[in-house]
């Protein structure tokens, strides 16, 4: 992981995982590198436009949450 950069865990289904990782294999490319192509893409199309006073209180990343809460 390159400096400046922070990590997230992502669950998938066994057969996802090995399906992203060979594809990924066989294309050359990095599974890290395009998951977060996939997140900014994902963000550029869904992102939100919150006020000041709501940035400041985004729940920390080692926050607890459940799964259905995350999209």
């Amino acid at each position: 992981m390159a400096q400046g950069e922070a990590s997230i865990r992502v669950y998938l289904s066994p057969e996802t995982k090995d399906r992203f990782k060979t594809v990924c294999f066989f294309k050359g490319l990095n599974m890290s590198d395009v998951t977060a192509e996939l997140i900014e893409n994902w963000l550029a199309k869904n992102d939100i436009d919150l006020p000041a006073s709501q940035k400041n209180s985004l729940p920390k990343a080692n926050s607890p949450k459940s799964k259905n809460s995350e999209g």
